[in-house]
């Protein structure tokens, strides 16, 4: 996954390096592509991806329990330049994933006052053991349980860097709304500026030559300074808006904001928004599985799914029984009717040792305690499952609402925008054959220029409203 990100973000850099080379002016940056580029180099992303390197060494941590294990104990006394007794024994053990655990070791015993129970013959033996739990402990063990603990870990972990990257993208997916928003309505005040220049230029020369009085020369002239003043707003709002974006973007593994120089242009977040609007119940499917909170709720009633099960696994009696073979080394060749007793592989049934440990608590005060604790906190998490769910729902359905309304006022401000046009040119007619005039052209103009704002300023709620969807649905992240 990490060099995948590392080729995207190459190949991003790469384009973005050609374009610079290729052309002075500005060049379109999309939407998609500034997403891709924020979930490929921002560190909140690296952040992010570095969670599943975490998740993974839990698991083999948890893993650990399971790891064979050398041991070795040896004992020594000498007292009066005798040796009394030397003991000792080293080997192997494993703990399987079953419950089950085997050992390989070697003893040594010998010395003058050597304890009758450690006498070996021949002073040395080998052992090949097993320890098995037939009840407690058979199907499920702490072991157990702490790997599938972790496991989950891992599940949860995925959850919060999808939470992350989802909050990440949605904060970006504004900041170039917000961008594309302030960018063209820029462009409609340098228009609305131009138009209200060329008409000063007009009546002024009119004045000049007797044709208009000197007050419409200074209506008009009164226009292009408001229009000089909404210029500079425009500017302002632009320039924070692009401080916006560039605060979120890297290139090359540095920020965008100090050491790249900003040529980019936005494209109209209505015209080509890269998430699809599809079917509110669409939005519904699988949220326990992809919305970041859910998830985490739901893997907690899992691990507590878990430490029922072993709690419920300490109600049953313990029960282990070992059972090890014994013999003079590991040598199958010990010839008939030698000293030694025959090696560990020729006779395991007749050379052993072999024992049983039983032990039950006659009350269960701890156990059934435990028990009852994990099944309230289950409970616990299952209304916050519910409850949780229901506000995920009403969320997704509360921005999915946004966006059809806002659908229906982009529309509708598309077609005031037309209309007040189409009065603005009648009245431009009018004025032509002298039955209108200057203020009631600028007014007309005035409400064209502030229904094309207003248009523009409601597609971004729209393209809001449909990143606002994804977000609270958590499918942001493995959108782009």
């Amino acid at each position: 996954m990490m060099c995948s990100r590392v080729r995207l973000a190459a190949l991003l850099l790469l384009f973005f390096s050609h374009l610079l080379s290729a052309q002075s002016d500005t060049a379109t940056l999309s939407m998609k592509a500034y997403l891709a580029g924020i979930v490929a180099e921002n560190p909140l992303a690296r952040n992010a991806d570095l969670l599943l390197g975490q998740a993974e060494a839990q698991v083999r941590g948890a893993r650990g329990a399971f790891d064979p294990k050398l041991y070795a104990d040896w004992e020594q006394k000498a007292f009066g330049g005798k040796d009394y007794y030397t003991v000792g024994e080293s080997g192997v053990k494993v703990k399987s994933q079953w419950g089950v655990e085997f050992k390989a070791g070697y003893q040594v015993a010998r010395g003058s006052y050597l304890n009758p129970m450690n006498y070996l013959n021949g002073g040395n033996q080998s052992i090949l053991g097993l320890t098995v739990p037939l009840l407690n402990g058979l199907t499920f063990d702490a072991n157990r349980a702490a790997l599938r603990q972790s496991q989950l870990d891992r599940e949860g972990l995925a959850a919060d860097r999808r939470l992350q990257l989802n909050d990440l993208i949605y904060q970006s997916g504004s900041a170039y709304i917000n961008w594309s928003v302030a960018y063209y309505q820029l462009k409609v005040t340098e228009q609305a500026l131009q138009a209200a220049l060329t008409r000063f230029n007009s009546i002024r020369e009119s004045y000049v030559q007797g044709d208009k009085p000197g007050v419409d020369t200074l209506e008009t002239y009164i226009l292009y300074q408001t229009r000089l003043l909404d210029l500079n707003e425009a500017q302002l709002n632009l320039q924070n808006a692009v401080l916006g974006v560039q605060s979120l973007q890297w290139i090359g593994g540095r920020p965008a904001l100090n050491d790249f120089q900003w040529r980019w242009r936005p494209e109209s977040v209505y015209q080509s928004m890269p998430l699809a609007v599809l079917p509110v119940d669409s939005f519904m499917q699988q949220l326990d599985l992809i919305n970041p909170d859910l998830r985490h709720l739901v893997i907690d009633a899992q691990q507590l799914q878990v430490e029922r099960r072993l709690a419920l696994e300490q109600y049953k009696p313990r029960l282990d029984v070992s059972y090890n073979a014994l013999g003079r080394g590991f040598n199958p060749n010990v010839p008939e009717g030698s000293k030694f007793p025959p090696s560990i592989f020729q006779s395991p049934l007749k050379n052993y040792k072999w024992g049983i440990n039983f032990s039950f608590p006659l009350l269960l005060r701890k156990e059934r305690g435990k028990l009852q604790a994990v099944e309230i906190k289950q409970q616990m998490v299952q209304n916050k499952l519910s409850q949780k769910r229901i506000e995920v729902e009403n969320k997704v359905r509360n921005y999915y609402n946004q966006v059809e309304n806002a659908r229906k006022q982009v529309n509708l401000s598309l077609s005031i925008v037309n209309n007040t046009n189409g009065m603005l040119r009648a009245e431009l007619r009018k004025f032509e054959l002298g039955e209108s005039s200057i203020f009631l052209i600028n007014s007309r103009e005035q409400k064209l220029f502030e229904t094309q704002l207003k248009l523009i300023k409601t597609q971004g709620e729209y393209a809001k409203s449909v990143l606002a969807v994804y977000w609270a649905a958590g499918k942001l992240a493995g959108t782009f």
